[in-house]
Formats: structure tokens, C-alpha cells, sequence
């Protein structure tokens, strides 16, 4: 249900009831992702301090722009886009929304080092795939730039991602390497590398 929809005082309470939803939920979800990528960053950390000095502050600040605009109401609704594709529900999102949602995806990966986007210099906006955002692009995104660093905390996100969906960041680095995102050859053993020394922990 929209605003547009409302007819009464009971169409408003369930607005009211749903969006309280939708946000009750970002906020448990965003919290256990945030914990679960620190988790991984510890495991890098424990791996190779050295190398990957910083990768703990990383993950205390791991995706803190999805809790302030321009990214906080596009990202309540992501999230409960997502949890409804699971099961199998219409979220009933408009389309002015989702144009906000992919907006706010595009300054989110333009904003954050963990994602490969930062680091593309072109002034190509099709960042995403506006139809499937976990999609490959038209264009293959240039993600040679990032440091060991940044690369660290994509993996550890990854496998948050993994750990939450019950896959695999193999899977996804299998699907998405060099086709979504072009890495240098040191780039892809060190995500490889990084995959089998924290994944294996579990």
C-alpha cells in the first residue's frame, strides 16, 4: 500500500504498521551484516596483521552511510525488497521509489572503498543493473585501483553476504570476476587467496 491509497484511518495505520516493519527490519538486518562483516575482518586481520593493518577500523565503519540520506529510506526499502523476493511476496514498491533505491545504490558504491565502483574512474552512471542489481552491468566495472585493503573488506562483506545467504564466496567471485568487475591478475589471487584463508575457518 501507497499513500496514494489511503482511503481512512485504517489504511493510515497500516502504513504506519508496514513501514514501522520495513524499518524494524532494515535495522535488524543492517546490524547483523555489520556484525558478521567484523567478524570476517577479524579473521582477515588474524591471518595477516600486517598486510591488512586498518581492516578492524574497516569493519567498524563498514556500511555506516546506509544509516544517513541520501541512503537511509531508499536502503529500508531494498532491504524489504530483498526479503520479500525470499518469500515470494509483492513489496508493492512505486516506481518513484525505485528510481530513489537505485540512486541511492549508486552513491552508496560510489561512497564506500569496499566496492569496485568506487574506484571507476569513467563517467559511466549504469553503475548497477537497474533490472537486477546482483546482474552483471552493459559494462564491465574497472576495479584495478583498489589497494589490498579495500580489497580485504569487499571479501569480507562477501562473505557475510555468503555466511546470511547459505552460499559460497567462491560461487560469487566465480560469477563476477573479471566478467562484472575487471581485477588485475595480483588483484584476483589475492581474492582467492583471502576466500580460502577465512572461509575455510568456519
Amino acid at each position: 500500500m501507497n499513500f496514494s491509497d489511503i482511503k481512512n484511518i485504517k489504511d493510515l495505520l497500516k502504513i504506519a504498521e508496514v513501514s514501522k516493519e520495513m524499518r524494524d527490519f532494515f535495522e535488524q538486518r543492517t546490524a547483523k551484516h555489520i556484525n558478521l562483516v567484523q567478524k570476517y575482518c577479524q579473521l582477515i586481520h588474524n591471518y595477516d596483521p600486517e598486510r591488512f593493518s586498518g581492516i578492524i577500523k574497516r569493519g567498524e565503519e563498514h556500511d555506516q552511510s546506509k544509516y544517513a540520506e541520501p541512503e537511509v529510506e531508499p536502503y529500508i526499502y531494498i532491504t524489504w525488497d530483498y526479503r520479500c523476493k525470499d518469500l515470494e511476496k509483492d513489496p508493492g514498491i512505486s516506481e518513484e521509489m525505485r528510481d530513489k533505491m537505485d540512486k541511492a545504490t549508486e552513491h552508496h558504491i560510489k561512497h564506500n572503498k569496499h566496492h569496485p565502483e568506487y574506484h571507476d574512474n569513467s563517467r559511466d552512471s549504469n553503475l548497477i543493473n537497474r533490472k537486477d542489481r546482483d546482474a552483471i552491468p552493459d559494462k564491465i566495472i574497472d576495479a584495478t585501483a583498489m589497494k589490498d585493503i579495500d580489497i580485504a573488506e569487499m571479501l569480507a562483506d562477501w562473505c557475510a553476504m555468503s555466511e546470511e545467504k547459505g552460499n559460497s564466496p567462491r560461487e560469487w567471485a566465480d560469477k563476477n570476476v573479471n566478467k562484472r568487475w575487471k581485477f588485475t591478475d595480483d588483484q584476483i589471487e589475492l581474492i582467492y587467496e583471502l576466500i580460502h584463508a577465512i572461509w575455510k575457518t568456519l
